[in-house]
């Protein structure tokens, strides 16, 4: 059976390796989930990083337990594999916010060559050195080293900026600038001083963590946005038709007594052959704001279609057309262009879709006796309601 046996170094090597591991191969999972289901660049990029340093601490959890030989070579390859993967994953974290531009891939690609460049110098010395292993001066790399360090704060005045999470992305920057401090230090300043050793075994676990943490919310924000997207007029912010009447009914369902606003901007198709659709649209969204801030904390507001804009409101017929007159006023005031509105309560047992039929008859009554105005579906008259389906759209 094959023998493991652990120094102190090796152990702490173990630890960090393992763990980094494990927390690596959870974010690589979430990474090719995310790029599944939307081939962007930053989830390749995002892969590509994590699949780096995978597989460099995979390398030193071999070297770990005596699985693999800790040759100069081997050690060089790793570092080499760490340099790349932070400046890969750094590039990825920015693109979770922003598409790349041809000044940032100039930017990427340079500093990959840069990173090569600097590893050869470190190296070729000794090789043109004649009588000199030149395979032992692998083991130590410090423009390397030094250009690792260097990186963290490039990234900070680069990037930190323009991510959504400046805080999280600043501690993971510290943590990785003080972790290759520690690595310097524990190599080419103090080797004979453990705590440099420990703190630069121990730290790379809470950089993933870190990281992890930021990928994390960074899904569940593109989740919310896409959520969000998906409920909602991607002109006015308003929800759509679907989710609205599907909230109404189940308000309706829960016995909650609430009436339902249905408003039309007037003369809107002259608006738009006259202004252009460009003003037009501005002043729909100008509409669809105040209906947002009058029933914000008693109902919702939607876009039905077109111009028209409801709105249902919880609480009783004074409560309703007070934020029905509100809006009214308010587009008058406040806008170019008026609105025509009507208003429904709901009886016992009604339905969304007669409750927004009656609404809409309202509103057609107030859109005939003259526009810019409100009126109550109760003070019609059954028998005046219109009884053929009436093209308003423009009106």
């Amino acid at each position: 059976m094959y023998q493991i046996t652990l120094t102190p170094n090796s152990f702490g090597l173990l630890f960090s390796s393992a763990m980094s591991v494990v927390i690596v191969s959870l974010m690589l999972f979430m990474s090719f989930r995310l790029y599944e289901h939307n081939r962007r660049q930053a989830y390749r990029s995002l892969r590509t990083s994590l699949l780096f340093i995978l597989v460099h601490h995979v390398l030193q959890l071999s070297i770990s337990i005596g699985l693999a030989p800790s040759t100069p070579s081997l050690i060089f390859i790793g570092k080499l594999l760490q340099v790349y993967a932070f400046i890969v994953i750094n590039f990825a974290i920015f693109e979770l916010y922003h598409r790349r531009r041809p000044r940032t891939r100039l930017w990427f690609f340079g500093l990959l060559l840069s990173g090569l460049l600097i590893a050869l110098g470190d190296i070729l010395p000794g090789a043109l050195a004649a009588g000199e292993n030149w395979l032992d001066r692998m083991q130590s790399t410090p423009m390397l080293d030094g250009y690792l360090l260097l990186l963290g704060p490039l990234f900070v005045l680069m990037f930190s900026p323009h991510i959504g999470q400046p805080r999280k992305y600043m501690t993971s920057l510290m943590i990785a600038f003080t972790m290759q401090i520690s690595v310097i230090s524990g190599t080419y300043w103090a080797p004979e001083v453990q705590i440099f050793k420990t703190i630069a075994g121990l730290l790379p676990v809470f950089y993933y963590i870190m990281l992890f943490a930021l990928l994390f919310e960074r899904v569940v924000e593109i989740l919310q946005s896409v959520y969000r997207s998906s409920i909602t007029d991607g002109l006015t912010n308003l929800y759509n038709r679907k989710y609205f009447m599907g909230k109404l009914d189940k308000t309706l369902e829960a016995g909650h007594v609430l009436g339902v606003i249905f408003c039309d901007i007037d003369n809107f198709k002259k608006l738009n052959d006259t202004h252009g659709h460009h003003k037009a649209d501005g002043v729909l969204k100008q509409v669809s704001a105040l209906m947002m801030e009058e029933t914000e904390g008693v109902g919702l507001s939607g876009r039905y279609g077109g111009e028209e804009l409801v709105a249902f409101v919880v609480g009783p017929t004074t409560a309703l057309q007070q934020v029905a007159e509100s809006i009214r006023s308010r587009t008058e005031k406040e806008t170019i262009v008026t609105i025509s509105v009507g208003f429904s309560m709901a009886a016992p047992g009604e339905t969304a879709e007669s409750l927004m039929k009656q609404a809409d008859q309202a509103m057609y009554n107030s859109k005939t006796s003259g526009k810019n105005r409100v009126t109550d579906y109760a003070a019609i008259r059954e028998d005046s309601a219109p009884a053929v389906t009436k093209q308003r759209r423009g009106s």
